[in-house]
């Protein structure tokens, strides 16, 4: 079965302990010293959130007062007084849910036009409902079951699947939000028939979303990371400065430590069928019961996303890979197409790969080519489906209407995530970490700031926006710390930018309140907090393991050709040690 009749519901005792340890997290601003501009207070209200999701297994109630106590705090702050509360909670919708998400009404100064509508956040919204409705229509449309069936000839246990599903994670390396609703939702049902936990699955496609677009030679993210950083490279370490940019991110590829042995990790684990912690319950439950999501959860996708195919007709795999291949392919094309109109008609005469990166750099409306690709697949999905006589235009419409409207819960938490890094950005959040790092010392300057890195992406549930805060600020500070040291100026700067990156997609891979992590559980149908749960403890082995095995040494000059092994033999082991297999 998939689910279960029986809520199974948390024991007094370990609801008890959740409420104690989650009391703590806000605690954590009675430790911290004082920044330059700003005090620990101001990350109250992502840890309030972060302890009120752990604390009830929730997630629309925490991010809704964490934005609140935020805007309340700013109200107080420009003197609301007694009414602080009232307006704080008007500010919230009328702030920085719509102002902030939706449309802008305010006119800048010298402009005569107002802000208007926010498209980067609109398109993501249109994408993801526009991607989901597409799978719900291939499921419906016996698509994803012929795909099921088609992959069983390869996939014949659970551990084929899960590798499967890995090797599809790190195969879609253009774009983190392509890669997490596409993997997600044609590989759900092949996991759901080999009992795979939806929790692993999301794990899975979590786990191969930013760390792979975040390292890709050519994917949406290399331009941004690129971008927040060469401005600042000193032209007396780099030749060319701001233009060896490119260069310099290819350099720290071999130091994203924790991007590289979290894909390292996933695969390995997929292939020894270990577990540990919560996941390794998930998995008992699913393998021994057939109940692939927690009974009594709430998966993100909702029934419309997990319907069954419609009875009586033939389940044919193309129903499902052609639409998934023309949004791809569109995609791509698209991206292309916005990277020429910047870049100018003018092209090489052979299409190298330079010319090819420099097309995906200069892509300036990614979100927006993504909604566009995935209507293309959307309608193509239509035209198979009723074209074939497998679903009349009716049931057609209600599948795709029926999947899209399953998403209102995930884009309700995406909408209060932005909400919530608008509030950490006015408050002085941000402004608050980046304070903390003039006080590592030089040779804990990389580890250091990917552990403030890691803090200030897991709080705002942003990495591009943490990338922003960090690396335009580390690289002179790098270049001046790293003259004293064995590594000297040049390596200290390249292991610092791969530290803050790496740093950045920790928070996106695993803050509940990430954009990134909520698509993850969206896609794979799994509940948002149990999703959570279940990855934290992987996520913090892997950064463990970064830490410590690999900026700390990395900062003395150890060699990342030496280090990188090192941190996988002791993940192996790590996982033969504490991991529990599994029978297939």
């Amino acid at each position: 079965m998939i689910g279960g009749e029986e809520e199974e519901g948390p024991s007094m005792g370990g609801l008890a302990v959740r409420i104690a340890l989650a009391a703590l997290i806000p605690l954590a601003v009675l430790v911290m010293p004082s920044g330059d501009t700003a005090g620990p207070a101001t990350l109250l209200p992502p840890l309030i959130a972060i302890a009120i999701a752990f604390a009830t297994r929730t997630t629309i109630l925490p991010l809704f007062g964490g934005v609140w106590l935020g805007a309340a705090m700013i109200a107080a702050r420009d003197g609301a007084g007694w009414t602080t509360p009232m307006v704080g909670l008007w500010d919230v919708f009328e702030t920085f849910i719509f102002r902030h998400a939706i449309y802008d009404p305010a006119i800048p100064a010298g402009q005569s036009t107002p802000v208007g509508w926010k498209s980067f956040n609109l398109s993501v919204v249109g994408f993801v409902f526009a991607l989901v409705g597409m799978v719900a229509l291939t499921i419906r449309g016996g698509g994803m079951a012929g795909v099921a069936e088609r992959f069983v000839v390869l996939a014949r246990s659970a551990r084929a699947t899960r590798i499967t599903a890995w090797l599809m994670g790190l195969a879609i390396f253009f774009d983190d939000y392509a890669n997490t609703l596409i993997v997600g939702g044609t590989m759900r049902p092949l996991t759901d028939r080999m009992r795979v936990s939806r929790e692993k699955l999301a794990w899975i496609v979590d786990s191969t979303a930013a760390p792979v677009a975040g390292i890709s030679l050519l994917s949406t993210w290399v331009a941004y990371e690129v971008s927040q950083f060469a401005p600042q490279l000193p032209v007396e370490l780099f030749a060319g400065g701001e233009g060896a940019g490119y260069s310099v991110f290819l350099q720290t590829i071999p130091y994203r430590f924790y991007c590289l042995l979290t894909l390292f990790f996933v695969g390995m684990m997929c292939m020894l069928g270990r577990d540990y912690g919560p996941m390794l319950k998930a998995e008992r439950r699913a393998r021994s019961t057939g109940a692939v999501f927690r009974p009594g959860s709430k998966p993100m996708s909702g029934d419309g996303a997990d319907a069954e195919p419609k009875d009586g007709i033939p389940h044919r795999a193309h129903v499902a890979f052609l639409p998934v291949a023309v949004t791809l392919a569109s995609i791509l094309v698209l991206f292309v197409l916005d990277g020429r109109s910047v870049l100018g008609p003018d092209v090489p005469g052979s299409f190298t790969f330079a010319y090819a990166r420099q097309l995906l750099g200069a892509v300036e409306n990614n979100t927006l080519m993504l909604f566009y690709g995935s209507s293309i697949g959307l309608a193509v999905a239509f035209l198979i489906t009723i074209g074939e006589g497998l679903l009349s235009p009716s049931e057609a419409f209600s599948a795709a209407l029926g999947g899209s409207r399953a998403m209102l819960l995930a884009v309700t938490i995406l909408i209060l995530a932005w909400a919530m890094s608008e509030v950490c950005g006015e408050l002085g959040t941000r402004a608050y970490m980046t304070s903390m790092a003039p006080h590592i010392p030089p040779l804990l300057l990389p580890a250091g700031l990917f552990a403030l890195g890691c803090g200030i992406s897991f709080a705002t549930g942003s990495s591009w926006s943490t990338m922003g805060i960090l690396l335009p600020i580390v690289v002179g500070l790098a270049a001046e710390v790293g003259a004293t040291t064995s590594l000297g100026a040049t390596g200290m700067v390249i292991v610092t930018i791969g530290a803050v990156l790496d740093g950045s997609i920790f928070g996106d891979h695993c803050s509940p309140i990430s954009d990134t992590t909520i698509l993850s559980s969206t896609a794979a149908g799994s509940d948002h907090m149990d999703h959570v749960r279940t990855q934290a403890p992987y996520a913090l082995t892997v950064c463990i393991a970064a830490l410590a095995l690999g900026y700390l040494p990395a900062a003395a000059g150890v060699s990342p050709w030496v280090l990188l092994p090192v941190g996988a033999a002791a993940l192996l082991a790590f996982a033969l040690v504490v991991g529990k297999r599994l029978h297939e």
